[in-house]
C-alpha cells in the first residue's frame, strides 16, 4: 500500500499507529456507554478522577478561573509568557532548592510537552539521537521523529529492577563518540509509567559523570528533567533537594527542566507549562532564552494567558496558595491509598511490578503486553499496553475498584 500520496517524503507514514493511551481510552468510554460506569475499570488516562469517577478539579483553581475578567481569561499573553509567570514558574519548580552559582530563566510553553519539543529541536542537530529510558512516555519518540531526530534508549532498571546507572553512562559515552550534542531525558520524580524516582545519591553520581563528559569542551551536555508529576511525589525537600546539586556546573552543561501545570493544578486542557534553563554561564542562559522564545513564535506563538496568570497570582496570594496545596494534598493522599492497595495485593499474588514510589501510574512488566491488555478488556478492565509491560493509571480508578485488579492481571499473564 502506498503510504505517500501528496505529503513530503519526511511526512510519509506518519499517523499509521494509533496513540496508545487515547485509543484505549476510546475503548473504555465505549464500554462505559454500553455496560455502565460501575461495570468498567478505566485505567487508561493520566488524569485524576474522584471516588465517584468524576473528573477531579482543585476547587480553588476552578473558582479563581471562573472569576477572571475577560482581559486575563482570553487575551494574548506575550510570546515568551507573562514576566510574572516566569518568576512564579522558577519559584514553583525549585521551592527553596535552587542551586547556587547558576543563572536561571523560564519561557512559557504549552505544558511540559512544549518544553520537551524545544530542547530536542534546539539542542540536537537533525539526524542526531536523544537518549531516553526504555520505560518512557511514548510521545518522546513522536516528538523526536516529528523534528527529524532519532531515539536511543538506556535501561532504566537492571535485571533485578534496580536503577541502572551503568546503562545511562554507557549509552551516553556511545552517543558522544558520534555526536557532540547530547540530550538525555529523565522523567523523575514519579516517573511515567513506573512511578520510580531517582535517588539523591544516584543524582550525585550522574552529575559527577556529566562533569567528566564535559571535560571535552566540544561536547554539549543537556540533561532534560521532565517533572510533570513532582507535586504528587512528596515534600519539596524530598522531591527537589537533588536540584541543589546543579550549581557551578561546567559551561557546556545546560540543565533544562520541563515544568507542567497540567497535573499540579489539574488543568490538563489549558496547556500551560514552562521550559526552565540552568547554567553557570550568563551567556549560555541568554542564548537559551532568545532561541526558545523565537521557537515559541515559530510554533505556537502564544501560550494560555489565564493559566499563566493563575500561577503568578498563586505566588503572590498566600491564602490562594494554601487552599490549592490543601486540595492537592487530598488527591495526593488518595493516589497513595490506591497505590498501596494495588501494591499489597500484587505481593499477595506474586505479581512483579516495576519499582513504584509515587505518581499516577503503576506498571507490570511483561513481554506479552498487548495480549494481557486484550484479556483484561474481556473483563472490562482497560490498561495501556507498552513495549515491555502494561500501565495501570491508578489516578483514574476509584479506591473500591482497585481491589482485585492485581489478581486479574496475574491471571491474564
Amino acid at each position: 500500500m502506498n503510504n505517500q500520496l501528496l505529503v513530503a517524503s519526511h511526512a510519509a507514514g506518519k499517523g499509521t499507529e494509533a496513540d496508545a493511551v487515547f485509543s484505549i481510552l476510546q475503548k473504555a468510554n465505549a464500554a462505559i456507554a454500553k455496560y455502565g460506569k460501575a461495570n468498567v475499570v478505566n485505567g487508561s488516562i493520566g488524569a485524576i478522577y474522584d471516588e465517584e469517577e468524576k473528573f477531579a478539579t482543585l476547587y480553588a483553581v476552578e473558582d479563581y478561573l471562573r472569576k477572571l475578567p475577560a482581559q486575563e481569561l482570553m487575551n494574548y499573553a506575550p510570546i515568551a509568557g507573562l514576566p510574572e509567570f516566569h518568576a512564579a514558574a522558577i519559584k514553583q519548580t525549585f521551592q527553596g532548592c535552587q542551586p547556587e552559582d547558576t543563572y536561571a530563566r523560564a519561557i512559557a510553553t504549552p505544558g511540559g510537552t512544549g518544553a520537551v519539543r524545544h530542547v530536542i529541536n534546539n539542542y540536537l542537530e537533525q539526524g542526531q539521537k536523544v537518549l531516553i529510558p526504555d520505560w518512557a512516555w511514548g510521545p518522546y519518540r513522536t516528538i523526536a521523529a516529528e523534528h527529524l531526530r532519532g531515539i536511543e534508549t538506556y535501561n532504566l532498571f537492571d535485571e533485578e529492577y534496580r536503577f541502572n546507572l551503568n546503562s545511562i553512562m554507557e549509552k551516553t559515552e556511545e552517543l558522544l563518540k558520534t555526536q557532540d550534542n547530547i540530550v538525555i531525558i529523565f522523567n523523575t520524580p514519579a516517573h511515567n509509567p513506573t512511578g520510580y524516582s531517582i535517588t539523591l545519591e544516584d543524582w550525585r553520581k550522574l552529575i559527577g559523570f556529566f562533569k567528566d563528559c564535559a571535560v571535552d569542551k566540544k561536547k554539549k551536555i543537556v540533561p532534560l528533567l521532565d517533572m510533570a508529576y513532582i507535586d504528587y511525589a512528596g515534600t519539596p525537600e524530598e522531591t527537589r533537594g537533588f536540584m541543589k546539586l546543579f550549581g557551578g556546573l561546567p559551561e557546556n552543561i545546560l540543565v533544562t527542566i520541563a515544568y507542567s501545570m497540567s497535573k499540579s493544578y489539574l488543568i490538563y486542557g489549558l496547556r500551560s507549562g514552562a521550559l526552565i534553563g540552568l547554567s553557570s554561564s550568563e551567556e549560555v542562559i541568554e542564548e537559551f532564552y532568545r532561541v526558545n522564545v523565537c521557537s515559541n513564535r515559530g510554533i505556537w506563538s502564544n501560550g494560555t494567558r489565564c493559566a499563566q496568570k493563575l500561577l503568578a497570582d498563586v505566588e503572590n496570594n498566600p491564602a490562594l496558595k494554601a487552599k490549592i496545596e490543601e486540595q492537592r494534598a487530598f488527591y495526593s493522599n488518595l493516589l497513595f491509598e490506591r497505590a498501596q492497595i494495588f501494591i499489597r495485593e500484587a505481593a499477595e499474588v506474586d505479581l512483579q511490578l516495576t519499582p513504584y514510589q509515587s505518581g499516577f501510574f503503576i506498571t507490570v512488566p511483561t513481554a506479552n503486553a498487548q495480549m494481557v491488555a486484550e484479556r483484561l478488556m474481556e473483563e472490562r478492565i482497560f490498561v495501556v499496553p507498552l513495549k515491555k509491560g502494561v500501565r495501570v493509571a491508578i489516578c483514574g480508578i476509584p479506591t473500591y475498584k482497585v481491589t482485585g485488579i492485581a489478581e486479574k492481571i496475574k491471571k491474564a499473564l
